[in-house]
This record gives C-alpha cells, structure tokens and sequence, in this order.
C-alpha cells in the first residue's frame, strides 16, 4: 500500500474522534458561558439586595434621629413654657383687690402648751404664777399661741403671734420684716423679741427646758426682753469665722428689774454679734456677744446696762443626725445698775448640755446661778434634768425635775409635766 493510502485510511480513522473532541470542547465552552452568565446575574441579585438592605437602615437611623430630634424640641419647649411663667410670676405685679383671694390668706398655726407642777415649797413666791415663776401646786395652761405669717410682697413678710395665757390674750410679737437692702440688711419693725444673747429670741414651746435660765428670768423676765421698735441685722463680711452678723434694736418697753416699762420715752438699745465657725464635718462652734442699755426708773435718770457672752457648740455625727447628737450652750451675763445710792453690780450665768438618745429621746441638764439685778446680795442657784419624748415633730412631752436654792426666800424642789403639741407650718421652731 502506498504511503497516501495509508495516511487517508488512518484520516478516516481519526476522524470521528476529532469531531466528537471538539464537540465536546464547544460544550465546555458553553458550559462556561453560562456558568459566568450566571455569576453575573447572582452577582448583580446580590448587590441589589445588599442596596436595599443599606436603604433600609438608613431610613431606621434617620426616623431615630428625627424622633431624638422631636424629643429634644418638646422638652425645649416644656422649659420655655416653664421660663416664661416664672419670669411673668416674678414680673407679676400685686394690686389690692386684684389678687385672688386664696392668695391673701397667710399660713396659720396654732400650738399648746400645758403643764402640771409640784413643788415641795408653800411659799407664795414659789407657788403663784408671777412675773419670775410659773407657779407649782395645780395643772396650768401656760399659753396657747397663734402664729401668722404670710410675705407681704417679692421685698417683706410679715409675722404675728398672739398669746393666750394666764393675762389673757395679748401679742407676743408682731413685725413686718423688709429684706435685702443695701448692705446686705434685713430691716424688722414692730413688737417682736431682741435678738441678746442664744435664748432670748425663744419662744417658750421651743425651750430645751420647760422654763429660762435664772439669770435671764433675774434680768428680764419670764416673757424675754422685748418691746416696739426697729431693728437692723447686718451680714458682714467674713473675717475670722465662717459668718459674722451684726444685730442692732432700738425698742421701747421693758420687763423685769432691768429696765422699766414706763417713762417719757423707755428706749432700749440693743445689739448682738455673732460668729460662726464650721469646725469639721459633724461640728460647729458658735460665740457671741450682746449688750443693753436703758432707763431703770420712770423719771428717765438711771441707766442700767447688761452685758453678756453666748458660746454654742453642737456635734451632729454626718449620717446619724436622726439618732444621735450633743449640743452645749453656756451664756455669762453682768449687769451694773445705777442706784440713787451705790450704784449695783451683780452677774450669772447658765450652762446647759442637752443629748439626742434616739430618734424620739432627748436628755438635759442645766446648772444656774444669778445674783438679783438690784441687789447683788441677794442669789439664786439650781440644778434641772429634763427628758423629751417626742411623738412626732408635732407633739412631744416633757418630764423635768429642778432644785433651786436661795439666800431670800425658801428653796424649793419641783417636778413639772408638761404636754405641747402644734398644728400647721409654725410648729415649735425657735425663732
């Protein structure tokens, strides 16, 4: 066989493998095409979706921001509405007749004050109620008291308080105070109680013992020193301690054997300052200094003047205030008197330490002693334990046990129950 031969027989051979192998290329190739038909067409599906999706929390983002957006606007809103009705409240001006009539109506309070007292004594000095005792022997009402107050306008309030006891009903004070002048100056008017000394301001339901200290009943009375006047108290810079004040009083009246009642004119001064120190957290040390000086005859030609110095020093543990603490309280006065023979010195002082034991218990104890203002021969000195049950902030009773003793007149030992209790605001705050 010729070489041409054989190279067609084997051609002829071949043949149907060359066809069937590009046959099956040609299907790999389309296989492949559409394979990355495919590809394209998931590829696309899927950034669709994943479009979508990125709208979708754009739109939640946006909506939480406008409803922050709405949010803040209300509250702005809210305050602005608030802002306006304070700046108007402030900016309200009070015409009589023009106001509503709950508006006119002060805060009213009434308190009572009730006792029963034995005493070992007959003496008349010890058992009858006078202007130095409070009597022994019987149950006594010693007051029932009204309190008033109401500010008047942005710049005063006013205070009263009348008294019914043993005399009948009388005004244990009444002022108008007009605030912030100049100066830092509180200004008060009217009948009210001067500020000597720590106790003297006190009204009796608001005592740390059922009575006042002898030398302040020797000096003033059992109703304090008080009168009709003006007074000015002053807030002066801070120098040494943390608060200094200033307090000055021009009244006319007058108790006791100190100054007289009556008189052409029966003027007073009076003044008082104060310093106050923060010591640490749970303690503060206050120290004062007071002076008064008036006519002591009718014919305006004697003058006494008392001197005296108050020292308070309180501890109240931070946390525990409701259950424990100690307060000190200890006031000297001297007092010199113009006689129409020698003039008389005489002087005395009190020192008290009163506990909380509890959230309803106090306990006190005070020492006495004080010479008569008239005649410095003439003393008294004593002792009084005092424990406080306190029921509520409203009611509390007081079991109080004194020895005093005297070069004048009989000693005497007394036992006092008292019973106060207070409806409304006024309460038994010490003013």
């Amino acid at each position: 066989m010729s070489i041409y031969k054989q190279c067609v027989t084997i051609i002829v051979l071949l043949l149907p493998m060359i066809i069937t192998a590009q046959t099956r290329d040609e299907a790999v190739q389309e296989l492949r095409r559409e394979i990355a038909a495919l590809k394209m067409t998931s590829d696309s599906k899927f950034e669709t979706l994943e479009h979508q999706l990125k709208q979708i929390l754009t739109d939640i983002q946006k909506t939480k921001e406008k409803d922050a957006m709405q949010e803040l606007l209300e509250k702005a809103r809210i305050l602005s509405q608030k802002k306006k009705s304070e700046e108007e409240s402030l900016q309200r001006k009070f015409h009589s007749g023009l106001r509503q009539q709950s508006a006119l109506n002060p805060n009213i309070s009434m308190s009572g004050d009730y006792y029963a007292a034995y005493g070992t004594s007959d003496s008349d000095y010890n058992r009858i109620p006078s202007e130095y005792t409070w009597g022994t022997g019987r149950f006594f009402l010693r007051e029932m008291e009204m309190g008033l107050q109401s500010p008047l306008d942005p710049f005063s309030r006013g205070k009263v308080f009348l008294s019914y006891g043993r005399e009948g009903v009388s005004l244990e004070e009444g002022y108008i105070e007009v605030l912030n002048f100049p100066l830092n100056i509180n200004v008060k008017i009217g009948e009210y109680k001067t500020q000597f000394g720590k106790l003297n301001r006190y009204h009796d339901h608001a005592l740390p013992q059922f009575d006042r200290p002898l030398v302040l009943v020797n000096f003033f009375g059992v109703t304090s020193l008080k009168g009709f006047g003006v007074a000015a108290n002053v807030l002066l810079p801070s120098m040494t301690a943390h608060v200094n004040e200033l307090d000055i009083d021009v009244i006319s009246g007058g108790v006791g054997h100190s100054f007289t009642d009556a008189g052409k004119h029966n003027l007073i001064y009076v003044a008082h300052y104060k310093n106050y120190y923060d010591l640490n957290r749970s303690t503060y040390l206050e120290f004062g200094l007071s002076g008064a000086t008036g006519y002591n005859d009718p014919g305006e030609t004697l003058r006494t003047l008392v001197a005296g110095g108050d020292l308070t020093l309180k501890w109240t543990p931070p946390g525990r205030a409701k259950y424990r603490g100690i307060e000190w309280r200890t006031e000297l006065l001297w007092s010199e008197r113009e006689a129409a023979g020698p003039d008389v010195s005489a002087w005395g002082f009190f020192s008290s330490l009163q506990a909380k034991l509890g959230v309803r218990w106090f306990g006190s104890i005070r020492a006495d002693y004080s010479q008569l203002p008239y005649d410095s021969e003439l003393e008294e000195k004593g002792v009084t334990i005092c424990f406080d049950y306190w029921q509520t902030e409203f009611v509390f009773y007081r079991f109080q046990y004194s020895r005093l003793e005297r070069n004048f007149e009989e000693s005497d030992t007394r036992v006092i129950f008292q019973t106060n209790w207070a409806m409304g605001p006024h309460k038994h705050d010490a003013y």
